[in-house]
């Protein structure tokens, strides 16, 4: 905030020039759309380098695990025998499951779009 209260000072102060109409203004919102460029810039970054380390760490971690501690990644599992309704009733729960998962995908961008409008409207 004080970085625009300076820029207004700096153009309430200066000579009187014949500046196009809203010069100003427009001046403005150019210099406040690059400062939120260089935010949203430095968080994707951040991101970027939190994701990339954690990755980095997964990986140390499993190759430590394989060639110091000799721990053995192979596991054998049992033969599982089963019937066909235990198959049929995995279908229809995994096809719940997944109507539930689209249906709260669904609200939370609806519910996105709304809280966008209502702060347009609620600016203007």
């Amino acid at each position: 905030m004080s970085s625009n209260k300076a820029f207004k000072n700096a153009l309430h102060n200066r000579q009187t020039t014949n500046l196009p109409y809203g010069f100003e203004q427009r001046m403005m919102r150019r210099i406040t759309m690059e400062a939120e460029k260089r935010k949203k810039r430095a968080f994707v970054m951040g991101l970027g380098a939190i994701s990339f380390i954690s990755a980095a760490m997964i990986a140390a971690t499993v190759y430590v695990l394989k060639y110091y501690l000799s721990f053995s990644m192979h596991v054998s599992m049992p033969d599982l025998v089963v019937s066909s309704e235990a198959k049929s009733l995995f279908v229809a729960c995994s096809y719940i499951a997944l109507l539930i998962l689209l249906l709260l995908g669904m609200d939370a961008y609806f519910r996105k779009l709304r809280q966008k409008r209502h702060s347009k409207s609620s600016a203007e």
